[in-house]
């Protein structure tokens, strides 16, 4: 695979609740910048905050893209936790627990995508929410993805919100590792309130970035990073 389109996006999906058309809205996003593969965050499957739908389900019919969603809390018919889509072929997938000593629990989401001739192993996550009171666990899901990382039998790429910058100490472990690049060094905040830039989209050594943006349109809290890599080995 000579090119491959990244979307990383925490859908808000809560705020399914306060408007009917809100997964509309989201798709057009999507939609707008035709990405590959799209990691989502904060996807719900039932409950009444997502007006019992399926949100990765209505979102993959509404892009045209396959997916597949996993569990991170809650129980069946009203779940929360992240998805994957891609105009790829989800050939596996797999939900890993990751460590969340004293808060609500996370998990990574691997996929094994198929391109015509060429596979990937792609991730998506959401790490601990909150200030100080939740870097001992970031500490802790840093470490465990990066072991997960070390894993990987070719390519890949990872995508999630991190609830921190990349300067943040909790992450200095991760972000010393020499298994992959950040893309898109000097991007703009991707969280519309705090200012920040949380989310991220990282890629093994042998991706070069040739486009990495922050994409200001949607209506969730977060807005989506979209990056284009090139594979050069």
């Amino acid at each position: 695979m000579e090119k491959l389109r990244v979307l990383s996006y925490n859908i808000h999906g809560r705020a399914h609740l306060f408007s009917r058309r809100y997964l509309d809205w989201i798709a057009r996003v999507i939609e707008a910048e035709q990405p590959d593969v799209v990691g989502l965050q904060e996807v719900h499957r039932g409950g009444w905050t997502a007006r019992q739908e399926d949100q990765a389900k209505t979102l993959a019919k509404l892009t045209g893209m396959e997916y597949h969603f996993g569990r991170s809390s809650g129980r069946p018919g009203e779940e929360l936790g992240n998805a994957v889509l891609t105009r790829g072929e989800i050939r596996s997938a797999e939900v890993i627990p990751l460590p969340a000593p004293g808060v609500e629990p996370r998990t990574v989401l691997h996929s094994r995508i198929g391109f015509q001739d060429d596979e990937i192993d792609f991730y998506v996550t959401h790490l601990a929410h909150g200030l100080r009171s939740s870097n001992p666990a970031r500490t802790l899901q840093a470490q465990s993805l990066l072991d997960r990382l070390r894993q990987s039998r070719g390519p890949f790429v990872l995508v999630g919100d991190f609830n921190a910058p990349p300067h943040a100490p909790e992450l200095k472990t991760l972000m010393a590792a020499e298994i992959f690049r950040l893309c898109g060094k000097d991007m703009a905040c991707t969280h519309r309130i705090l200012r920040q830039r949380i989310d991220w989209v990282v890629a093994d050594p042998g991706w070069t970035t040739a486009e990495s943006r922050v994409v200001q349109a949607g209506p969730s809290d977060h807005w989506p990073v979209l990056v284009e890599l090139h594979r050069t080995g």
